[in-house]
């Protein structure tokens, strides 16, 4: 590693060295910016018939309007050609990736290690958004911090800075508990492979601190979301999918579709801005006589409530009635888990080492 701050660096190359890496987060974090708004879509995040374009009106952007986070200052946050808002998620992302860059390069220096944060970064802040905007962390961000993990793993061997079998440990250290927990919705499957992939990259002795940091950022973040839902929404989520599921439940039946009268089945999934998301795969065929319309169970309660988000959802049913429905509000676990993982990236040993001063 070669610190910017070496003495035998002029002062004002460590200053050139800060400005273009701020620079480069904040071109990055527009990139990721599209990524995060069209990969849930499945849509193309480059090509000459997908350029940026104003999501209100549809106008193609010019350069102008695309330079990170000075173009929504100046713009006043609307867009030049129609006036609409523009969310201030746009600029915030910018600067998040900006700073992080920033950090990375003032703590890591010119090295390898660097390369991979700025990589590492991009699939943090990305599966953040995307987790913040559909309540799913997608495969492919766990993938790339897999990826490098495997390169951590690999550099370790030719290095010996750290026993390589330490990587192997990391990546079930977290992901197993955090696994059992979300066998009982306490956690998404998303969580579990984001952990299990940064556990891989950092090794056990820093994946504990990634948690640690993840769980308490998560318990306050969680805390404040919980106290801020509209009184009564609760109540009239769980009251409401009552009603529905016993009306679809009445519906299945006269279609002689029912549960098998030795039978308990339990849906579940979420309802996430208003949009109902019962899971096909929780059916297990063997407790069913015929097979469950989930897709209008779902259409009914998208219908219904399309005023609720964030809330997980179960139903329990019996050969002759819904016997049980319950309403959960769920918190968004992801970007709590990416500012721990990139707190122990940088600090993990240091995090290590006070706590074993401590003891």
């Amino acid at each position: 590693m070669l610190s910017i701050f070496d003495e035998r660096f002029p002062a004002v190359y460590t200053v050139i060295f800060i400005v273009m890496t701020f620079i480069l987060g904040a071109v990055i974090g527009s990139f990721l910016n599209v990524v995060i708004i069209r990969i849930p879509r499945h849509e193309p995040i480059s090509g000459t018939h997908n350029r940026s374009h104003c999501m209100s009106c549809g106008h193609q952007l010019n350069a102008l309007d695309l330079v990170p986070i000075f173009s929504y200052i100046f713009l006043g946050g609307k867009c030049r050609y129609c006036k609409s808002r523009i969310s201030p998620r746009y600029w915030i992302v910018e600067l998040i990736t900006a700073l992080t860059y920033t950090l990375s390069v003032m703590v890591l220096g010119l090295s390898i290690s660097l390369v991979m944060a700025f990589v590492l970064i991009g699939a943090l802040v990305a599966a953040s958004g995307i987790d913040i905007d559909r309540m799913e962390i997608p495969y492919g961000c766990s993938i790339v911090i897999a990826g490098l993990g495997v390169i951590a793993t690999v550099m370790s061997v030719i290095t010996g800075d750290m026993p390589w079998y330490d990587h192997l440990i990391g990546a079930v250290a977290i992901s197993v508990p955090f696994a059992l927990l979300a066998m009982f919705g306490a956690m998404g499957g998303g969580d579990v492979q984001l952990m299990a992939a940064a556990g891989l990259l950092l090794g056990w002795k820093s994946i504990i601190p990634a948690a640690a940091v993840g769980i308490i950022l998560g318990a306050i973040g969680g805390s404040i979301e919980l106290l801020t839902v509209p009184k009564g929404t609760k109540k009239l989520a769980k009251e409401k999918s009552l009603e529905i599921a016993e009306q679809w439940y009445e519906q299945q039946k006269e279609n002689d579709v029912y549960v098998l009268a030795d039978k308990t089945e339990a849906l579940y999934g979420s309802i996430f801005k208003g949009k109902s998301d019962i899971e096909d795969a929780c059916i297990d065929p063997k407790c069913w006589n015929g097979t469950p319309d989930i897709a209008k169970l779902n259409e009914m309660l998208s219908a219904e409530l399309s005023d609720v988000s964030k809330f997980g959802i179960s139903i329990v049913l019996t050969s002759d009635k819904v016997t049980k429905v319950t309403c959960k509000r769920q918190v968004v676990f992801g970007p709590y888990l990416s500012v721990g993982i990139f707190t122990a990236y940088l600090f993990g040993n240091e995090i290590v080492s006070w706590y074993v001063d401590l003891l």
